[in-house]
């Protein structure tokens, strides 16, 4: 999910940090409209910051590329909008220890894995009321990067990009029939075929963090249920 430095316009970095910026400031509000003090939650947000920052650092091998861990959605159920905020941090410490994306890169960064981490939150919380604990959090968790998958497309085409691994990943797909099906009938505009193909890349990555999301979160609402049971209060609220 990263895109690297030198890939983008001047423009769209802009309007990254533009939509981070603002962002940023409208998680941090609504947290603290949500949960009173939010210094309360600083070393939770430590912790899943580490977290988010190791996972990241795992890369899993899917022919003819490969993904690394996000886990932006579990981020998302843990810390509510503060999770933007842990992003941001996470993705910066990676910027500046191992050059993993980059400084004037990081806001459109943050934008495409925060704003799903959000969005998975308000997701789980919707869900709950609705059926199990497990079940929810794989949901918002395969969500999260399905809908990173479409920001991402969005950027990227929005800023003429195109990059020589879809190129492969088009070709690839030409042996498997129902997912060349799906690219063909969606290759009639470039927006349709850079969002197919980022799709279809995640898609074991949905499944892996969804499952793991599926697992963890049930487990901490046994441990630590405060964690959980407080976001999904409030949220309620």
């Amino acid at each position: 999910m990263h895109i690297s430095e030198g890939v983008l316009p001047a423009w769209m970095l802009a309007v990254g940090w533009v939509l981070t910026i603002i962002s940023m400031i409208i998680c941090i509000q609504w947290s603290q409209k949500k949960f009173g003090n939010i210094f309360d939650k600083v070393p939770a947000i430590a912790v899943i910051t580490a977290a988010f920052f190791v996972a990241c650092l795992f890369r899993v091998p899917v022919p003819p590329t490969s993904l690394h861990l996000i886990l932006s959605g579990l981020v998302g159920i843990l810390l509510g909008p503060l999770a933007f905020v842990c992003i941001f941090v996470g993705l910066l410490l990676q910027a500046l220890l191992f050059q993993n994306g980059g400084i004037t890169v990081l806001g459109v960064n943050t934008f495409v894995m925060g704003a799903p981490a959000v969005l998975a939150w308000i997701v789980f919380n919707y869900l709950t009321k609705k059926t199990n604990t497990a079940v929810s959090a794989g949901i918002a968790s395969a969500l999260s990067i399905f809908i990173s998958s479409i920001l991402l497309a969005i950027v990227l085409v929005a800023s003429g990009v195109t990059f020589g691994s879809l190129t492969v990943l088009t070709e690839y797909l030409a042996d498997v029939p129902v997912l060349s099906s799906i690219v063909s009938t969606l290759s009639g505009t470039t927006f349709g075929l850079t969002t197919a193909l980022i799709i279809i890349m995640n898609i074991p990555l949905m499944i892996i963090e969804g499952i793991i999301c599926a697992f963890i979160v049930p487990f901490i609402e046994k441990v630590k249920p405060d964690m959980i049971e407080k976001n999904r209060t409030e949220t309620e609220t």
